[in-house]
């Protein structure tokens, strides 16, 4: 845990738990993909084409699980220059959050398009070329992604607004 995440609830903790054993899960089980698929062209001389559908399933959804834990964790890659230029800790508490509010707008805004992705997806009924899989497998990793990602910044925008709650507070005490 980063030192951003200490205030996380047990919910979150439970929640970011679930999320690195998927994105094991789905590493894990992409790599034994990967293997067989190694195995049967090269060594057998057969491929099996609908490996590579299976690969692609689980490859996208361990992108958007992981997506999903990175934001939880507030470990995404973020500029270090805010600490160069803003010197003020109050300054510093406005911009992240700011940032956090940012980021859930953009997020809400991907999440509604993926879900009308989604909603199309299965409302004409696609299927995968060789499992023949309903595509809205696929397309459920992106909705779940962007979901998880909005909840996630929509509690660390919370957490940012009662940060600067707490600090206003704490300096209006200090100076009576």
């Amino acid at each position: 845990m980063t030192p951003e995440t200490t205030g996380i609830t047990a919910f979150e903790r439970g929640f970011l738990l679930i999320l690195k054993s998927a994105m094991i899960f789905f590493a894990l089980s992409l790599a034994i993909l990967m293997f067989v698929t190694v195995i049967m062209r090269y060594g057998m001389s057969n491929p099996f084409l609908a490996i590579e559908e299976a690969s692609i399933l689980l490859g996208i959804w361990l992108y958007f699980v992981s997506a999903s834990y990175v934001t939880g964790t507030r470990a995404h890659i973020c500029g270090g220059a805010l600490h160069l230029v803003v010197k003020s800790e109050k300054k510093k508490n406005y911009v992240r959050l700011m940032t956090s509010l940012i980021c859930l707008g953009v997020t809400l805004v991907a999440l509604y398009y993926a879900a009308q992705y989604g909603w199309f997806t299965f409302e004409r009924g696609r299927k995968s070329t060789y499992l023949q899989w309903p595509r809205s497998i696929w397309v459920a990793s992106m909705v779940f992604g962007f979901a998880v990602m909005a909840l996630f910044f929509l509690l660390q925008t919370m957490r940012d607004a009662l940060k600067i709650r707490d600090f206003n507070e704490q300096n209006v005490m200090g100076e009576s």
